[in-house]
């Protein structure tokens, strides 16, 4: 829960009621909405907790001696027997593994009361107090506190302040003992009157109390420490106000500190090289809310040094931590900032957080952070953060994280990190998932976690994960991890086709084979018995499904094969063999790649039954899978590798094609092979789109007759040929390919053809690069005929005389017809073909042929570079022609006119 803010004002020394630094519950709750490795998820211990108890909300561990197991649990809201008390809250003992939890009685009164002016008023409120918001255990102790305790100090007036009380168990919880270091008669916002003592919690190794009370000093916070011997020895519980001889505490700093919640988080880890331990305290409001973390000296709790957040608001330092991350010796930090905000390029910012890593190189001395940032938006990466211990048993320690409103329905998650030399691993190995959905509230899977402890004693540590919306705790179990030592061994790696020794059962066939041996042992931590690998073999797995298997299992005519491996020791080496046989040649063409050999194993894990033992597990960060090769034996010399010095050249039978004419062209190829052997070669001829293929020549006794397919690769029309597999060496012949050429719609000057020599070895595959290029050309005959009609005019005209201004077609003059022909004997269309035709249409600036109209016949187009019929004289009805086929007509209609000048001479 966060603590809300508020400023300074000008009466600071005045009391001022505000809300308390409230439980990040308050402001995070209700904001707007992998693969598994080794912590069990299928048989998880889950308590349960009275509905709206907030059980979960805190857990811890319990092993005061090593036969004894329990978790304990935090309801902050839950009621007990205390008389009068309204959701106190409790802590449960749950044992393990037993899934029934019962409250423990850390307090059993009523609140205590004083006389105020003759009558008896509470001195103390512990409705609502919150008791079991934190529970911390170290070996036989146990401390659980109520931050929201309320102490009315002994004023006559009726106010209460939240200085938080903490309750000590020890000796299996046989005695107990009240801890409230803020209760004093200075409990005003100015003192420690808003502390709430018991924010946070944690011990020294040593068993040392380590309390956070974020409210205290105008909710500067600070921390304070104590001995849990020294609390047991001077509690009284008539004695209300008392200070312990070695209780330390931190300081009222300058008024610019207020608002910083200093304490809340706390942690302790060595970092000065001594082997005292020092205080790491979270300050999420610090640095003027960028937050920061502060390293305390514990000796007398001055501070050390700091590590600041990079944004604004972030929180960071809401939760602290402290593991040997990277097993070098020296203890590392992490930091939580849930409200960190992500912005990529232009978008909104995503409220995702971030986990921030501080490895110590020395005393003093930290890298730069590794940052790890959440995925989901709200979510609350970093809420929670706890040291696991040596989860997978590789010698480093490992992290959980939890983003509590995270996943479907707000449901929840805890992310798994593993440590190596470096750090932390940047991708999860795990993710747990909440099973409950949101309902009134989330579920707030991963709230609180809690780790570092060895619950079913199998030597890997285990986890309890809190859920208190949903009223749960879980704890997960690690299983062990199995690392499988495994391999596969071919005997011979290179298979002789023709050493075929091996006669196949049931026929009366000899194959080429070997074998294949799968050799496997394992270790692991806590693995006494023997384990049983369930194995599959798959041959030639490259070739994809549906291609042909050069190789097949000798005893079952398959490409694949299950069975059973059984090791019954650790590291001791088990193999099993298999006969595998090579294919007839006839019946595949790759001679050349590899032939995949692949072994995928996993653990049977039926074979485990009881159900408090923990199923082992494959190591996550080793394959589960082995893969060895063989080869096909080719005349390449010693080292089986051929390298082929693929030429080609090509010619076509004719170097120009005629639009029109039928355009039979072939191509005479000629490939040649001056290396060695060459596989799956094949000469691929890319069709042009003026072209279609029509076949090999097969009547040139020169020439090879090869088999070729069209084929369609990537919207390309090509012809492939097989050259041979292998094209041996010494190659040289010539062959010939035929295509018709008729497509010129869309042509350009030349067509082109492009060939090349593809094969499949690896080392100079294909030949040069072929580009021959045919020209186009067009030929055309076009003849041009003309008839006149008459043939002749005498003038001048019998009984006839021009009229001055004519109206009609027959006052012109003699009509004259005009029609030519034009006839395109090929072989080739042409385009863009203009006829001119000069006309004598005038005389002395007179008309002489007046030309009424111009008719045709067929596409034609004519135009006149002068008007014409430009007195408007009607015209009669124009010629109609027989339809001639590839003949075009041009008709002209005119009108022979006399002038009388031209009359005159």
């Amino acid at each position: 829960m966060l603590p809300l803010s508020r400023r300074r004002g000008a009466g600071r020394a005045r009391r001022r009621h505000r809300p308390y630094p409230l439980f990040l519950l308050s402001a995070l709750l209700w904001a707007p909405a992998l693969v598994a490795f080794n912590l069990d998820e299928e048989k998880p211990t889950v308590y349960s907790g009275p509905p709206g108890s907030y059980f979960g909300y805190s857990v811890d561990f319990y092993i005061p001696d090593p036969s004894t197991v329990s978790v304990l649990v935090g309801a902050p809201k839950a009621n007990t027997t205390q008389p009068d008390i309204v959701e106190g809250g409790a802590v449960y003992y749950c044992a393990w593994p037993a899934s029934q939890c019962r409250q423990i009685p850390f307090d059993n009164t009523n609140n205590r009361k004083i006389k105020v002016n003759g009558t008896r008023e509470p001195i103390e409120f512990k409705t609502n107090q919150w008791f079991g918001a934190t529970v911390k255990a170290h070996k036989e102790k146990v401390v659980a506190c109520a931050p929201l305790y309320h102490w009315r100090t002994l004023k006559d007036s009726p106010e209460k302040d939240p200085v938080g009380t903490c309750y000590v168990a020890i000796q299996n919880f046989s005695a107990y003992a009240e801890y409230s270091p803020c209760r004093n008669s200075n409990a005003d916002p100015e003192g420690q009157g808003f502390c709430q003592a018991g924010f946070s919690l944690d011990f020294y190794k040593n068993g040392d109390l380590i309390v956070g009370g974020p409210g205290s000093f105008y909710w500067q916070g600070q921390v304070i420490t104590a001995s849990v011997a020294d609390i047991i020895a001077n509690y009284s519980f008539k004695d209300i106000l008392r200070k312990l001889a070695r209780e330390k505490q931190t300081g009222v700093a300058p008024p610019s500190y207020d608002d910083n919640y200093m304490g809340y988080s706390v942690a302790a880890g060595e970092f000065t090289g001594d082997s005292e331990q020092e205080l790491v305290a979270g300050v999420p409001r610090g640095a003027q809310n960028f937050g920061y973390v502060s390293i305390i000296n514990s000796s007398d709790l001055t501070f050390i040094q700091n590590f600041t957040g990079e944004q604004m608001a972030s929180y960071f330092g809401y939760t602290v931590a402290v593991s040997d991350v990277n097993n070098d010796g020296l203890d590392d930090i992490l930091v939580g900032a849930p409200l960190f905000m992500e912005r990529e390029f232009e978008s909104k910012p995503k409220e995702v957080g971030q986990v921030y890593l501080y490895l110590q190189e020395s005393a003093f001395v930290f890298r730069d952070a590794q940052i790890l940032t959440g995925t989901e938006v709200f979510g609350r990466f970093g809420s929670a953060i706890t040291h696991l211990g040596d989860l997978n048993q590789d010698g480093y320690n490992d992290i959980a994280i939890g983003a509590p409103f995270a996943g479907e329905d707000r449901r929840g998650k805890v992310l798994i990190y593993n440590g190596y030399s470096n750090g932390l691993n940047t991708n999860p190995s795990q993710v747990l998932k909440g099973a409950w959905a949101s309902q009134s509230m989330p579920s707030g899977f991963g709230f609180t976690l809690r780790g570092d402890s060895d619950v079913d004693k199998n030597d890997y540590p285990d986890l309890i994960v809190g859920a208190f919306g949903a009223g749960k705790a879980v704890v997960y179990r690690a299983r062990p991890v199995v690392t499988v030592n495994a391999q596969l061994i071919l005997n011979p790696m290179i298979v002789n086709p023709d050493n075929k020794t091996c006669q196949l059962p049931g026929f009366q066939l000899l194959v080429a084979c070997f074998t294949v041996r799968v050799c496997a042992d394992f270790e692991g931590q806590s693995i006494s018995d023997g384990i049983v690998l369930k194995g599959e073999l798959q041959l030639d797995s490259l070739k994809q499904k549906g291609a042909v298997k050069r190789t097949l299992f000798f005893d079952y005519h398959q490409s694949h094969h299950y069975f059973s491996i059984v090791i019954e020791r650790q590291k001791q080496l088990h193999c099993q063999d298999f006969l595998v046989y090579l294919r007839d040649e006839t019946e595949f063409r790759d001679k050349l790649s590899p032939i995949n050999i692949n072994l995928n194993y996993s653990l049977n894990e039926s074979t485990v039954e009881d159900s408090l033992t923990m199923k082992p597990i494959l190591n996550y960060y080793q394959k589960s899978s082995v893969t060895e090769q063989a080869y096909i034996l080719v005349d390449c010399g010693e080292d089986n590798l051929c390298i082929p010095d693929l030429q080609l050249s090509a010619m076509p039978d004719k170097d120009q094609l005629i639009i029109g004419e039928e355009n039979c062209v072939m191509l005479i190829i000629n490939p040649r092979n001056d290396g060695e052997g060459a596989y799956e070669a094949e000469l691929h001829i890319k069709i042009p789109p003026e072209a279609d293929y029509t076949g090999v020549e097969r009547n040139n006794k020169a020439l090879r007759v090869l088999s070729c397919d069209y084929k369609m690769e990537n919207e390309t029309r090509m012809v492939v040929c097989d050259l041979g597999n292998p094209m041996v060496a010494g190659t040289n012949f010539s062959t010939g390919i035929r295509f018709s050429v008729q497509h010129f719609e869309n042509a350009d000057f030349s067509i082109n053809f492009e060939l090349q020599i593809k094969s499949s070895n690896k080392i100079n595959p294909t030949s040069n690069l072929v580009n021959l290029h045919i020209n186009i050309s067009a030929v055309a005959q076009v003849q041009i005929r003309g008839v006149s009609h008459p043939p002749t005019i005498i003038l001048p005209l019998h009984n006839w005389e021009p009229k001055e201004e004519p109206t009609k077609e027959e006052e012109l003059g003699p009509l004259v017809e005009h029609i030519y022909e034009l006839h395109n004997i090929g072989p080739s269309a042409i385009n863009n073909t203009v006829l001119h035709v000069g006309w004598p249409a005038s005389s002395r600036e007179e008309f002489l042929l007046y030309i009424l109209h111009i008719q045709t016949h067929g596409p034609l187009h004519c135009q006149t570079s002068s008007p014409i019929n430009t007195m408007q004289i009607k015209v009669s009805q124009p010629l109609l022609f027989p339809t001639l086929s590839a003949f075009y007509l041009i008709f002209f209609c005119l009108h022979f006119m006399m002038g009388w000048s031209f009359l005159g001479m």
